[in-house]
């Protein structure tokens, strides 16, 4: 018959509940479990439990009772307490309280004790004195339900309805007490309607309690007056009658019984607690299993059944939670250990032999103070045999630890731990070793049989061979050729040509059956199959594929197109330590771990787990240990013995899964040195992120109750730049440090007590707000302030322009009016002088006072045009040097060729650089006129290089530079271009003319 397991979890102040005394429980529509102790709600999402009396008391106005949690048609929290009724809504997270005192003058009290739910939605809140107060959906107390009875049966302060039904015409009956089920009726009472007695002859009998069994249906439990024994039968509300009474099919007297959807029915009394299973009519008490968990007896308060099946109890010791799951593993030399992780009997290699019989090393299982090495285990009938090996009585020798056993015709040899071969006796359990002195490392590592005389031993080192004719060990390491050598040997695995595939710490090996290498798989430049993890532990041909379990997870090895794929931890596995694969006919592969079993579906790439929760005797098994018998049983030695079981009597559908729930998420605002959480998010809606948070913190559930510590959660941040699934490494708990600004989609998925990641992605949006300095207005804003800046500097510096062009005009005005005026008067009045004087050397000192103001006055035209504003361009200045030049040579009979370069006509110079460029070019063509004795002055200006270039060359009589004096016109020329930032040259030889270069 198959066998069970019921783990039973009681939750108190180690969990996070402060108050053992829980009164009330029920679950919302999300899948959380909401407990009420007293005058104190909590919400449990399978982690912690987390206070909402506060949101509580607050709709209330202050303290209460609590009386009853019930779950409403929504999925909402309604409470009935001694202030009215409060119905939390389970996704925002907020309360509204009702009180139908308030509503209802004839409800003369507060006290609120039951809720129940009809089919209209409607909720019927039980008051006391038998009456019902009728709540419509739109929250509204509508009517209050009294009780029809004589003054001598009247009902009390103290009766209440413990039960609302109702039939398929939508008729509502409440049971209050006694043997009558009362109708609700339209005029606002509640009449008597159903007999619950009527019929019965045993008069020893009374109505227990009622439950609805179907929509037409209504099972009755009566106690029997002096026996233990219950009775029971059911009313059809259509046929209008009551069926057979028969014996109950619980012993208990139930105030709850319901069924789940594994074939369990659960009832529950005030001081008794059991399950029926349907599949095998068995009857399980839990009563004495929960009050050794509580240490002591305890008083049963309400009970709940939730989604995924497990059930829970409210007691005064703390809060139950019970599971059931068929025992799926069968255990040999395993012990109960006080606690998780503590190391039983650790196993080393499994065999069978001819007739079935499993053959199993051990480290040392300890029996009445002896601590046997090998194990004969017959699987019929589950008997075990332990034996101890010792040397013949003759001959001296220490006991010995086989580390696997292996069988030639009806030979038994063994390897040990170290470094000895065996053979064995089992009638006399006596043992003939071969010693082999120079095997590297520790000992031995693997064990196979090439033929009935030849058997391959791997060492840590390298390999080993034994021919049992002549029991003479060879040592590869030590022989020359092509062998494995320095190399952990891990597995033994025949191969395709006759060939043996051996797994080792640097990859597998492809030997000949004189053991030498013909080819390697590896990570090796010319290794045709490059695998992506070295340490490989064993090999199995499965699905047309070959399968190796590494440290790194599982390989699944194509040896046709030479490629491998790495399952690991991010794809559903338990642990990456794969230490062997066994493959049974459904397709799967049975992996053994450190963090115990995994069912891997070759075919759909699914994972499933099973930890402590599913009969693991420990989570962590051993290399080497591992056996796939002749009838399909899987054998997987462990730190605690042995786990065997069929693969196909085990049920691989996968159970229904359940939304991924968000508990919370929480930020740290840097600006605000504050954290804050946020418990109400609606699903899909966008979290939104200011630029100064960091330390976001996202806590999640699955209402997958049964073994939450399995439960397994990974995560994708689209947007982030890496999409791959990412696991959580903190349980439920997400922990991201900041994230840059941006848009984000985050998913999640579980994976709930072992089972493979769900298809139901939780996810949601998440924007993190760009800072204000980085944010496009402020760019924009930015651009715009700083065009305003510029904008107000260039009107600014255009004023100052205008302003100094204003004084410069002034000047050159006042400069030519007064200044030009007297001079001119001073060369007339000269001129008329001079026409009057008669002595020669008068004329002369006359002539020369007109000469030199007339000179003044041509220096301070100059002037005044470099001074005046509006001839910044540079073509005034050409038009002027033009002028200049033209007239002095027309004077002198010389020929002037003045050419510009057009690039150059836009160009403005400021003042100095105008008046600079302007007596230069005056002093060298005065010069030329003057002294040279030329006939034609060339003048060209243009652009070169992005500076300018003014060259001015005559065809006159030249001088010798190194003979001639340095005069005052050449060394003001030179000055004035150091002024403009540029320079000057002249070169000149005799009767070849001269040439001035200036460039600025």
């Amino acid at each position: 018959m198959p066998q069970i397991r019921v783990n039973i979890q009681l939750l108190g102040p180690e969990q996070g509940l402060p108050s053992r005394n829980t009164r009330c429980l029920t679950q919302d529509g999300r899948g959380f479990m909401w407990v009420g102790t007293g005058q104190d709600l909590w919400r449990y999402d399978g982690y912690t439990f987390q206070n909402f009396t506060g949101m509580l008391t607050r709709s209330i106005g202050g303290s209460t009772l609590i009386n009853q949690l019930r779950t409403g048609p929504q999925g909402n929290i309604w409470i009935a307490h001694n202030n009215g009724i409060s119905i939390v809504d389970a996704n925002n997270l907020t309360c509204k309280t009702i009180d139908p005192s308030q509503h209802i003058k004839e409800v003369d009290s507060k006290q609120n004790l039951d809720i129940f739910f009809d089919k209209k939605q409607n909720a019927w809140v039980a008051i006391p004195g038998g009456r019902l107060v009728r709540i419509n959906s739109k929250l509204h107390p509508a009517a209050l339900y009294t009780p029809n009875s004589k003054p001598s049966q009247s009902f009390s302060v103290g009766s209440v309805v413990t039960t609302l039904l109702s039939d398929s015409k939508d008729n509502v009956y409440a049971y209050i007490e006694g043997a009558f089920l009362h109708k609700v009726s339209e005029t606002n009472s509640l009449t008597r309607g159903i007999n619950l007695l009527d019929g019965l002859i045993e008069s020893n009998l009374a109505v227990s309690s009622v439950f609805q069994s179907a929509p037409d249906l209504v099972t009755v439990y009566y106690r029997q007056q002096g026996s233990d024994k219950g009775k029971m039968r059911r009313y059809d509300f259509k046929k209008q009658q009551f069926g057979p009474l028969q014996d109950a099919d619980t012993p208990v007297d139930p105030d709850f019984i319901k069924s789940d959807s594994k074939g369990y029915v659960w009832s529950k009394s005030k001081k008794e607690v059991r399950f029926f299973n349907q599949k095998t009519g068995e009857s399980t008490s839990l009563t004495s299993r929960l009050q050794q968990k509580s240490g002591a007896a305890t008083f049963f308060f309400t009970s709940y059944l939730s989604s995924d099946g497990s059930f829970w109890i409210s007691c005064v010791n703390g809060l139950f939670k019970i599971t059931v799951t068929g025992e799926i593993f069968t255990k040999y030399l395993s012990k109960p250990q006080e606690k998780p992780g503590d190391i039983g009997s650790s196993m080393r290699g499994i065999t069978e032999d001819s007739e079935g019989m499993i053959w199993a090393c051990s480290y040392g299982y300890i029996l009445n103070g002896t601590a046997y090495m090998l194990h004969q285990i017959d699987p019929p009938t589950g008997r075990t045999r332990h034996m101890v090996l010792h040397r013949p009585r003759n001959i001296p020798g220490d006991h010995v630890i086989p580390y696997k056993v292996l069988f030639a015709k009806d030979d038994v040899y063994a390897v040990t731990d170290g470094t000895q071969f065996l053979k064995i006796e089992p009638e006399s359990e006596e043992y003939y070793p071969v010693e082999f002195p120079f095997v590297s490392g520790r000992g031995f590592t693997s064990f196979y049989k090439l033929n009935d005389q030849t058997f391959w031993l791997g060492t840590w080192g390298g390999m080993g061979i034994i021919d049992t004719r002549n029991l003479k060990p060879v040592l590869l390491n030590d022989k020359p050729g092509r062998y494995i050598k320095n190399e952990r040997v891990n597995h033994f695995m025949p191969w395709s040509q006759n060939r043996i595939l051996v797994s080792t710490i640097n990859g597998l090996y492809v030997l000949n059956q004189d053991a030498t290498i013909k080819e390697h798989y590896g990570q090796s430049a010319g290794d045709k199959i490059k695998l992506p993890a070295l340490q490989i532990f064993h090999t199995v041909w499965h699905e047309n594929a070959l399968w190796a379990s590494s440290g790194q997870g599982v390989i699944r090895i194509d040896t046709v197109r030479k490629t491998a794929r790495l399952f690991t931890m991010q794809d559903g596995l338990p642990d990456n330590n794969i230490y062997a694969a066994l493959p049974d006919q459904q397709g799967n592969l049975w992996l053994s771990t450190n963090k115990g079993l995994s069912r891997f579906n070759t075919r759909t790439q699914k994972f499933h787990n099973y930890g402590l929760a599913d009969g693991l005797p420990h989570m962590e098994f051993n290399h080497g240990s591992y056996l796939k018998s002749q009838n399909g049983t899987l054998y997987f030695g462990g730190l605690n013995g042995i786990v065997a079981f069929d693969p196909a009597r085990i049920d691989t559908n996968p159970e229904k899964e359940h939304a991924l729930q968000l508990i919370s998420y929480s930020k740290y605002d840097a600006d605000r040195n504050k954290a804050d959480t946020i418990i109400n998010h609606k699903p899909g809606k966008e979290i939104v992120f200011n630029p100064g948070d960091r330390l976001f913190a996202f806590s999640f559930m699955s209402p997958d109750y049964q073994n939450t510590t399995l439960n397994r959660f990974r995560y994708k941040l689209e947007g982030w730049g890496d999409d791959r699934w990412q696991m959580i490494e903190n349980s439920n708990r997400l922990l991201i440090n900041s994230l840059p600004p941006g848009k984000y989609n985050l998913k999640v998925q579980v994976s709930v007590a072992g089972a493979d990641w769900g298809t139901q992605d939780w996810q949601a949006p998440i924007r993190v707000v760009v800072p204000w300095y980085k944010s496009p207005w402020f760019f924009i804003l930015s651009l715009l302030g700083i065009g305003m800046v510029l904008y107000l500097f260039y009107r600014y510096r255009l004023r100052q322009i205008l302003h100094i062009q204003q004084i410069r005009n002034g000047i050159s005005a006042d400069m030519h009016d007064e200044i030009g005026s007297t001079l001119s008067s001073i060369t007339f009045y000269s001129q008329a002088l001079l026409m009057q004087m008669e002595k020669a050397e008068h004329q002369q000192v006359v002539r020369k006072i007109k000469e030199n103001a007339q000179q003044v006055q041509e220096g301070l035209s100059d002037i005044v045009w470099s001074v005046k504003a509006g001839s910044d361009e540079i073509e005034d200045v050409f038009a002027r040097m033009f002028s200049f030049g033209s007239g002095l040579a027309e004077s002198k009979g010389i020929v002037l060729h003045f050419e510009t370069d057009p690039q150059l006509q836009k160009m403005k110079l400021d003042m100095q650089t105008r008046k600079n460029l302007y007596l230069i070019f005056k002093e060298a063509v005065n010069n030329a006129a003057k002294y040279a004795n030329c006939s034609k002055i060339d003048v060209d200006i243009r652009q070169e290089n992005g500076r300018i270039k003014m060259v001015i060359q005559d065809n006159g009589k030249g001088f010798d530079q190194q003979l001639t004096k340095k005069g005052n016109g050449l060394s003001n020329m030179q000055q004035r271009a150091a002024q403009m930032k540029g320079k000057l040259t002249l070169q000149s030889k005799k009767e070849e003319g001269t040439t001035i270069t200036l460039v600025f």
